[in-house]
């Protein structure tokens, strides 16, 4: 199986080589279910104390290391402790953890200093690797060699779930999606790592290739710095909401490749309870909005045009998912009287300024499955990701943070959809979908709306009658 990936714009999360190679070499402690819940995986169980500050892990017993070795408590424990070095820029739950400890022939124990509800889903995003062997995991394939251009991996006989149905994958790097697509065309590679939304269409069209579309979890908001002089106004940030079509967006911005976006929480989690109507579009509404709220449309000298406010939105400037979205919330916005200049940012710049809360407006990607990223974009805290001002859900994330049960949980995401929706930090716009690409020459192992690469360990080359 040859899988050509078009090299991605910097900053694009989850679809890199570096990221499809850790995917199909390394496995994660826990994996998650579409709902957001988790099931086990490198962990047959997890439970904690009564004081929910200690959280012990049952080891499978049947995993081996791509160099032979078999997982123990104490190579788990030691990996896991590198987790916690790195809480800081990776994964931020594990700043809680005070101490792990293997405890038992097979379980580990993760001490926390406090309650963090953020743990347990957290370690489905954390992925087991040999101490101090970069790359030596536990998943079905292993890597055999790696250069700029291309990786190589080798089915693993030793996979505890069963020896993988593709005995070599080869990852090629291109410059671009449509030298990718060219190449498949070509019979060069036999699968598109990511289909682009222009080229969707025409690879859905092709004989010869099947694809697969799925939601990803991640929402694309137009972010208010709320110290500005106008867009400090709730019923200003309101109004904003109710001049965007958001149907509009997802049909022109996303090419119909996305759903319209009502909160920073996933439809799909469990915790999502839908607590409030989400912001309709409605121009009228929002132009009356303003005016009651003291901004009426005024004729800027020297151009003719009818303005009630301006201000600025940085977009990140690489990525056309960004540009095409945000030239239509410019014009969505021009058309209720407010006038939004864009400035586009290489990304170091671009989030040294999120960092510093310099800027008036911002449109970017973010996670929305995970709660964890959802508490660490949005809580004011120091050094936080987005530095916008807002405060206003701060103690009903801290809340979410430490809820004991799911059902505290999510009577604590209700509530932050009710704060947000009455004190909203964003226009939440869209969320994502995307596709791979695969030759006809393979039996793919499906399911339904769910990322094809889970299962690619399972896939066969297809019998002569199924192609």
């Amino acid at each position: 199986m040859r899988i050509g990936i078009g090299v991605p714009p910097e900053g694009t999360r989850g679809t890199g080589p570096e990221i499809v190679v850790k995917l199909l070499s390394s496995e994660a402690w826990l994996t998650n279910r579409p709902d957001g819940r988790q099931s086990e995986r490198l962990a047959t169980s997890w439970t904690w104390d009564d004081a929910r500050t200690t959280l012990r892990l049952r080891l499978r017993k049947d995993v081996y290391f791509h160099d032979g070795d078999r997982l123990t408590p104490e190579i788990a424990a030691a990996s896991l402790r590198e987790t916690q070095k790195n809480a800081a820029n990776e994964t931020f739950s594990f700043m809680s953890v005070r101490e792990i400890v293997p405890s038992g022939e097979d379980t580990v124990d993760i001490k926390l200093s406090e309650v963090n509800s953020f743990i347990v889903p957290d370690l489905s995003a954390v992925v087991l690797e040999k101490p101090g062997k970069p790359g030596v995991a536990t998943g079905p394939f292993q890597i055999v060699s790696r250069s700029e251009q291309a990786f190589k991996l080798a089915a693993f006989s030793r996979y505890h779930r069963g020896r993988p149905g593709l005995d070599e994958i080869e990852i090629i790097n291109y410059p671009t999606q449509r030298n990718a697509w060219a190449a498949m065309m070509r019979g060069e590679i036999d699968m598109l790592h990511e289909v682009s939304r222009d080229a969707a269409e025409f690879v859905e069209a092709e004989s010869t290739v099947k694809a697969y579309s799925f939601p990803r979890p991640y929402y694309i908001p137009l972010v208010f710095n709320v110290r500005h002089a106008t867009l400090k106004s709730k019923e200003v940030r309101k109004a904003i909401n109710e001049a965007m079509d958001r149907e509009a967006l997802v049909r022109h911005g996303m090419s119909g490749r996305g759903t319209p976006a009502d909160a920073p929480i996933f439809s799909q989690h469990w915790s999502y309870s839908g607590a409030t109507a989400p912001f309709g579009f409605n121009a009228a509404k929002a132009m009356q909005r303003l005016d009651d709220a003291g901004f009426r449309a005024r004729m800027r000298s020297g151009d003719g045009v009818t303005s009630r406010f301006s201000f600025t939105c940085l977009v990140y400037a690489g990525d056309t998912r960004f540009d095409r979205l945000a030239v239509l919330v410019q014009k969505q916005l021009a058309d209720v009287g407010i006038d939004m200049k864009l400035q586009p940012l290489p990304l170091k710049a671009f989030a040294d300024r999120l960092k510093s809360g310099d800027f008036d407006a911002f449109i970017f990607e973010m996670a929305g499955r995970s709660l964890s990223w959802v508490y660490e974009f949005w809580r004011s805290h120091d050094g936080a990701l987005n530095n916008s001002g807002y405060k206003s859900a701060d103690a009903v994330l801290d809340r979410i943070r430490s809820g004991r049960s799911e059902e505290e949980i999510r009577a604590a995401v209700a509530e932050l959809e009710r704060i947000m929706h009455e004190d909203p930090p964003a226009a939440f716009l869209v969320w994502q979908e995307t596709s791979r690409a695969v030759s006809t020459n393979f039996d793919v192992h499906p399911e339904d709306r769910r990322d094809i690469l889970v299962n690619l360990w399972q896939w066969r080359p297809a019998s002569r009658g199924d192609r």
